[in-house]
């Protein structure tokens, strides 16, 4: 006989309206990444074969050090003691050098950085400073640096530029992506979207995802290093049918995040700086309560800086018998060079007052819009305290890559605030999501009609 409490095939209904309501939700942020994703190939598209630019230029002409490092195996070449080689690490011209070599191009001589060299010629100054760049034009190829010195002419096939620019927009790509994930982690998912979106239609962002440069390359690196530390901030190993597996594989895709940051630009060493910070941190927290949870971080931590470290170091050949002289190298050659920018190119920024200006107009158009950015970094430390021991990750990258930047800041470039753009975003999404979820919390008791006061 049949229960008369037996569920009728039309009581079904709910249930499957909320699985297709969940599957409707699900093909709708599918579709909204497919368009984050869409965004930098149009931003792009305009100008894939534009003349290369100078910058573009020198960046081009760096792939050189992949084919000496991949294509040839000569790691111990004598072109790796040019200025060059020195001038910034090797992981992000290793990037678009594969990029080249997958579309069956090869930079096999030094006569782009040659041509950038002679460009620039008008701030060499006198003795090593001239010798440097001399021994690089010294080494082209004697038809084209007839052509470059004398006629101010250069000649390369389209497929460079166009090539190396799609490296550039793959990563545009990834970051967007990379910054909705982050994102994610703090807000909701369409909070996260809006942050996304907004990075991707950055200036600063924009340029440098459109034109070949490292700079995108290190900061979707260095979003791919944060998401580790916020992993391993939250032990996520423990929730794993195999713990100790995940945070080998944490610690070891986390290190190598850090070292392509950092070893595509220097200036992704703010996440290098956070992560040591952060390390630090766990250990105070397990001494002063002897945490095993405390302890797993740290250690997890400290793993992957070394990880990254031994990346950093092994992938270059400068550092090559004497990783001592070579790391030394690779922090004062760009300091002489940046000396020399300073005293040749219009507009340095001298004060600290001229930089703070430039931080705020570059990441935020203006100093008022800057001030709800520091609102934001203010509204997530105060809820982090309240939430008890947890740091506040995010806020203490904004504040490591605003204090560095700003201190650093040589010119009003857009592109050198990317570091700071990406958390500052997060940021805002995050206290944008607070507000929204405040708001909703108060509206019953704004629109009940029988709400009483005091209840």
């Amino acid at each position: 006989m049949q229960s008369a409490t037996q569920p009728q095939p039309d009581q079904d209904a709910p249930g499957a309206g909320l699985s297709h309501a969940t599957v409707v939700r699900k093909g709708l942020m599918v579709g909204a990444v497919i368009v984050l994703c869409s965004i930098p190939f149009f931003r792009r598209y305009d100008g894939r074969d534009h003349p290369v630019s100078l910058d573009e230029i020198y960046w081009i002409g760096q792939t050189y050090y992949y084919h000496l490092a991949f294509e040839r195996m000569q790691w111990s070449h004598p072109d790796w003691l040019l200025l060059p080689a020195r001038e910034n690490p090797p992981l992000g011209k290793y990037i678009i050098g594969l990029g080249l070599q997958l579309n069956g191009l090869s930079v096999t001589n030094v006569d782009w950085l040659g041509v950038y060299y002679h460009i620039i010629s008008k701030g060499w100054g006198q003795g090593r400073e001239r010798e440097q760049p001399q021994a690089v034009l010294d080494r082209m190829q004697p038809a084209v640096r007839e052509l470059a010195v004398n006629q101010e002419h250069f000649e390369y096939p389209v497929q460079y530029a166009t090539t190396a620019r799609a490296v550039m927009l793959a990563f545009g790509v990834l970051s967007v992506v990379t910054v909705f994930v982050l994102t994610s982690l703090y807000t909701s998912r369409l909070t996260a979207f809006l942050a996304a979106l907004l990075f991707s239609l950055h200036p600063a962002v924009v340029s440098s995802y459109t034109e070949v440069g490292v700079d995108i390359l290190a900061i979707e690196f260095s979003l791919l290093a944060v998401i580790h530390f916020v992993l391993i901030e939250r032990r996520t190993w423990r929730r794993r049918a195999r713990p100790g597996l995940f945070r080998i594989l944490v610690c070891t895709s986390g290190g190598l995040s850090l070292a392509f940051a950092v070893g595509s630009k220097v200036n992704a060493a703010v996440v290098g700086f956070l992560g040591a910070i952060l390390c630090l941190f766990f250990m105070v927290s397990f001494l002063r309560h002897q945490s095993h949870e405390a302890k797993e971080s740290c250690m997890a931590m400290f793993i992957l800086l070394v990880i990254s470290f031994v990346i950093f170091v092994g992938s270059n050949p400068v550092n090559y018998p004497d990783p001592v002289a070579g790391l030394w190298a690779g922090y004062a050659e760009p300091q002489r060079m940046l000396h020399i920018q300073q005293a040749v190119l219009p507009a340095p920024l001298q004060t600290w007052s001229e930089r703070l200006r430039a931080t705020a107009d570059l990441t935020a158009f203006h100093p008022a819009v800057f001030g709800l950015i520091v609102g934001a970094f203010v509204v997530q430390v105060i809820a982090a305290r309240r939430a008890g021991p947890s740091l506040p990750v995010i806020a203490l990258w904004w504040l490591i890559a605003f204090v560095a930047v700003t201190a650093w800041l040589p010119f009003a470039r857009p592109r050198y605030m990317l570091p700071v753009i990406a958390p500052s975003l997060i940021l805002v999404a995050g206290a944008g999501d607070r507000l929204f979820s405040w708001l909703r919390r108060r509206k019953p008791a704004v629109v009940t009609s029988d709400s009483r006061p005091g209840l």
